[in-house]
């Protein structure tokens, strides 16, 4: 017999999504299963033994709904033992695999999508429901989705911790005196808090400080580049604020030097339902490269950062409390080389060989029939 064969779906997220590829797809692979990624791409290839079927790219939430019918169709001819599925619109697509195939199906929640609106967050929360009826398992991003899902369906914990790109971690920072580097990681929005990073950046640019603020991920809303672009040029803002990705996705592999570059880790979000309630994976990675976290007072995240004494919170939106807290750090080096040294301690307890353990438990117990 060959290898079991695995197919992964999204419409959704980046082919190469940390998660999806990088964690879960590699970690597959490198227990040997046959294993495919179903996913919008320019072209077919092979890394690190992953094979990408492309989906033709598309744009926009609703516009993707055609994309069902060709994920449907070229995962069926893969004739899979497991298809792992990671978008809720893509529920009817895994319905539809599991009546003509037979296979099993998983479904990987990564987000609380009540954040999507009254009417869609309606939607998909019945979608889910009537997924939970039939799928085989189901994998958690965060411990809060639990709550989310049925006591008698199969379900498993799978946290989104670091896979770090080396084998020793950095340790902990020393402060440059000639530089503050902020860095903002991840997708960007603003409601993920990009105006009130703008208002540090600003206050930091009137008081002539050597910070830099770096902006390392996509935003995917127009309107909000065109907003914050706008704002750096009417403000002059240029000098100080770096954005790196912006409108394109950037690749893990391409984080690092942004991270090893930078001194302080920023999340200073809205309060949404969908953010207060989860642990933000780019805090594991801030920690891997002895970053102190700054980030907005939620009560899990306030949690996070007191127990390891790794940062600081300030209250959603308040960019003279931010400000005061990064100045402070700026000022006072062996306060800054404290909280550095505390988030490098932190970070062996969020690594993915953890985790890895737990996604590949769950199917080998899958393809078992337990």
């Amino acid at each position: 017999m060959g290898r079991p064969r695995i197919v992964h779906l999204t419409t959704v997220h980046a082919p190469f999504d940390p998660r999806i590829f990088w964690k879960e797809a590699v970690s597959l692979r490198g227990a040997g299963y046959d294993v495919y990624l179903v996913a919008q791409h320019t072209h077919a290839e092979t890394v690190e033994g992953v094979q990408i079927v492309p989906l033709r790219p598309i744009e926009g939430r609703y516009r993707r709904i055609v994309l069902q019918r060709e994920a449907f169709s070229k995962a069926r001819k893969l004739q899979a033992e497991v298809y792992h599925f990671h978008d809720p619109e893509l529920i009817p697509v895994a319905y539809a695999l599991k009546r003509t195939t037979g296979a099993r199906i998983v479904y990987d929640v990564h987000e609380d999508y009540r954040g999507h609106g009254p009417v869609e967050g309606r939607l998909l929360s019945s979608l889910e429901r009537w997924c939970f009826a039939w799928v085989d398992h189901v994998v958690l991003a965060e411990q809060s989705y639990e709550a989310r899902v049925p006591a008698r369906v199969p379900h498993t914990v799978v946290l989104n911790f670091f896979r770090p790109f080396r084998q020793q971690a950095p340790g902990k920072k020393r402060r440059d005196p000639s530089s503050y580097s902020l860095l903002n990681a991840g997708v960007l929005g603003r409601d993920r808090g990009l105006d009130t990073l703008l208002d540090v950046a600003a206050k930091a640019q009137a008081q002539s400080l050597p910070w830099r603020l770096t902006l390392a991920g996509i935003c995917n809303l127009a309107r909000d580049r065109q907003a914050i672009e706008q704002r750096i040029q009417r403000e002059d803002l240029g000098q100080i604020v770096q954005r790196i990705g912006w409108d394109t996705y950037v690749p893990w592999h391409a984080m690092e030097p942004h991270y090893v570059a930078s001194a302080v880790g920023l999340a200073l979000f809205s309060a949404r339902p969908n953010y207060v309630a989860s642990v933000p994976t780019k805090f594991y990675e801030y920690l891997y490269y002895g970053l102190p976290i700054l980030c907005s007072d939620f009560s899990l995240w306030r949690r996070f950062v007191e127990r390891h004494g790794c940062g600081a919170v300030v209250s959603p939106g308040d960019a003279a409390q931010a400000f005061a807290v990064l100045k402070q750090w700026y000022e006072q080096p062996a306060l800054y080389e404290k909280l550095s040294a505390a988030a490098a301690q932190a970070a062996s307890r969020y690594l993915w060989n953890s985790m890895e353990g737990r996604l590949l438990g769950l199917y080998e117990a899958l393809l078992n029939g337990s």
